[in-house]
């Protein structure tokens, strides 16, 4: 059984890089190759960077060239060039050759990219609208396979789970949420998306199709706004509950501040919230709604506890229904009985 969630393991990795250096780091890594699976990339990034950092030249550039030769991975070329830990592989003829191919990748991903929607239904069975929806997303630098068994227990609550992975890739695997504009977009095709598989859009409400339920759908291009009004006119019982970890957190956050009306709570993870104007204005039509948010945060996270306490703050002056739940000597991470956090506040949502 695995230890570490998937963005466990990336930040113990950077806290054993921080309190032990590079070569602690770097056997860590090692131990744990298996539960980083989700993106193998990102481990051959983690562990060809150590390497380098240690001084094993020869074996961080070996590394290096069978992730991008041999396995057809790439990295975003500036940050390789810019990437201190890797200054002894940078006048390397062989890196320059890296360099080159990863340009080419990353154009012709960057073309291709598209928003995914995967959605997960209880082994129980039935059909999707007979499950409200948990829809999440990810982490920056994640994907769906590596937040999935994070937010499975969802199954286990009558929830069917739908997992949203960004157009946003910054590397092989590895997508962020950082164009707020276009997060927006992509949350809107996917509330429609929803909408059509729970029966409660028509295909004549958006030129959208969607030929049968996949296990992972590729988001068209988003529609105008009328379609999501229909998502908006959904019952309490039906509307999505939305949820993210990190900057995920506050990409669900500023939809649920755009479309208020389309989302029956949220359930907040480590959310890096650096811009209270996000979602400050929208205070008020989350009362009107009965928007209800669950928020959970670390005491040791240094980039979101501020941001979640002053959001917390303002949902009790305004007398918003929410929960805060600050961890004990947690960092940037998930609490390791997220499982039951989770449970507990799907139930709650459900409360009226």
């Amino acid at each position: 059984m695995s230890r570490f969630t998937y963005t466990g393991l990336m930040h113990r990795v950077m806290d054993i890089y921080a309190e032990h250096g590079s070569a602690a780091a770097y056997h860590f890594i090692c131990e744990h190759l298996e539960e980083g699976q989700a993106n193998p990339a990102q481990m051959y990034n983690l562990r060809y960077s150590l390497l380098a950092a240690c001084g094993r030249k020869d074996e961080a550039l070996a590394l290096l060239k069978e992730a991008v030769l041999q396995h057809g991975y790439w990295y975003n070329a500036d940050d390789l060039s810019e990437d201190e830990d890797l200054a002894v592989l940078h006048e390397e003829p062989d890196f320059q050759q890296v360099l080159q191919l990863c340009r080419q990748r990353e154009a012709e991903a960057l073309a291709e990219s598209s928003g995914r929607l995967n959605i997960l239904l209880p082994e129980a069975g039935g059909a999707p609208e007979d499950y409200r929806t948990l829809l999440v997303l990810h982490g920056e630098l994640e994907n769906n396979e590596a937040v999935e068994p994070t937010w499975h227990a969802a199954l286990n609550q009558s929830y069917k789970l739908a997992l949203l992975q960004s157009s946003q890739i910054q590397f092989s695997g590895a997508y962020d949420w950082s164009d707020p504009e276009q997060n927006i977009q992509e949350l809107e095709q996917a509330l429609l998306e929803l909408g059509r598989v729970d029966g409660r859009i028509r295909e004549e409400d958006s030129s959208t199709e969607l030929e049968s339920l996949e296990p992972q759908t590729e988001l068209s291009e988003p529609q105008d706004r009328e379609a999501v009004q229909v998502a908006q006119q959904a019952s309490d019982t039906t509307k999505p509950i939305m949820a993210g970890f990190s900057s995920g957190a506050r990409a669900a956050l500023q939809a649920a501040a755009t479309y208020p009306a389309a989302i029956g709570g949220l359930i907040l993870v480590s959310p890096w919230l650096p811009e209270p104007s996000e979602w400050q204005d929208a205070l008020v039509h989350w009362q009107q709604y009965g928007v209800k948010l669950y928020l959970i945060c670390g005491e040791h996270d240094e980039d979101c506890l501020a941001g979640t306490e002053e959001l917390a703050n303002e949902l009790q002056r305004k007398g918003i229904d929410h929960q805060l739940h600050l961890m004990p000597g947690l960092g940037h991470n998930y609490p390791v009985h997220f499982e039951q956090l989770l449970s507990s506040a799907l139930s709650w949502m459900n409360e009226s």
